[in-house]
């Protein structure tokens, strides 16, 4: 019998139903219409594959923060969120050079400034004394 409850437990199976569904949901908006520029399609999917590797260990770190509620293992958790958004913004970058700038910043600096903040939390996580 199928329980959804099956899904947190088997981390390849997750893995791959947060691979599958990222590609499935960004296939029509950013990868075709790069389709045949080929060196550019492989740097999206560097960063989709980023972007779902970051979902992955951020579903995996509040699973271990739901069962040991340690302050180490949320900022672990913030750390791969925010990762997550800093791969979205490289995502931009990548798909759409030039075309989107928030307020006087392009993503990509936006994209660097959220990494540092990734770094951040993991020193936070790291020296953190729980």
């Amino acid at each position: 019998m199928f329980r959804p409850q099956t899904l947190f437990e088997t981390k390849s199976t997750l893995l791959s139903i947060i691979i599958f569904s990222l590609i499935a949901a960004l296939s029509i908006p950013v990868i075709l219409p790069h389709i045949f520029q080929e060196y550019e399609v492989f740097h999206i999917l560097l960063h989709i594959g980023g972007i779902g590797f970051a979902s992955f260990l951020t579903v995996v770190a509040a699973v271990a923060y739901h069962r040991i509620k340690t302050r180490r293992m949320l900022f672990t958790t913030f750390a791969f969120g925010t990762f997550i958004l800093s791969e979205v913004f490289s995502l931009i970058d990548a798909a759409w050079q030039s075309k989107y700038y928030f307020w006087d910043f392009s993503s990509a600096e936006i994209g660097h400034l959220v990494m540092f903040c990734t770094l951040l939390m993991f020193a936070l996580s790291v020296f953190r004394r729980d």
